[in-house]
């Protein structure tokens, strides 16, 4: 009987995530919106009421986070896109459909390579040299082949010791029983 009267409050406490999440987007995608607004020099107040629809704390994390990472590694901020045109409100918009999102998200892309022309290999790797996210992964997989160097030395190394461990144990085991 306790039972049945549990199940209607466990399953109404459950919901609360999916409830709270006005958005439809996930906690990495909050994150991702708070990550944006500091890289753009925006304040966490202003990131609040961009997003209105977006869960607070979620987004708090990702600025924060954000932050750490670009006084870590020393980063500047970037200029923020613009703002979109007046006439436009958000608020008049209708709510976008999976479909239309996917679609939304494309435009931008097609219109950018129509007008702008593919980068030739040349000028990506001039333009990976400057950039401090590029260096950073070379210099961690770097790193990582030098400790995977040490590593696998460490363990020729120490099949080396060993032998020379074997070898003297068992001269002096040869040794010991000639001296009995």
């Amino acid at each position: 009987m306790r039972v049945l009267l549990l199940l209607p409050v466990v399953l109404s406490l459950s919901a609360c995530n999916w409830l709270n999440n006005v958005t439809g987007l996930s906690k990495d995608a909050n994150k991702a919106i708070g990550a944006a607004c500091r890289q753009t020099g925006r304040s966490l107040e202003e990131c609040y009421l961009r997003n209105p629809e977006a869960d607070k704390a979620a987004v708090y994390a990702g600025w924060r986070e954000m932050q750490e990472y670009m006084v870590k590694q020393k980063l500047q901020e970037l200029s923020p896109p613009p703002d979109p045109p007046a006439s436009a409100p958000l608020a008049v918009m209708p709510p976008r459909t999976d479909a239309s999102r996917a679609a939304a998200s494309s435009a931008p892309e097609v219109q950018q390579q129509a007008t702008k022309k593919p980068l030739t290999s040349e000028e990506a790797d001039r333009m990976a040299k400057t950039d401090p996210q590029v260096e950073a992964v070379l210099a961690a997989i770097k790193k990582q082949n030098a400790s995977d160097a040490k590593k696998r030395q460490g363990t020729g190394e120490s099949k080396k010791i060993l032998n020379l461990i074997n070898e003297l144990n068992q001269k002096n085991g040869q040794g010991g029983s000639a001296a009995h």
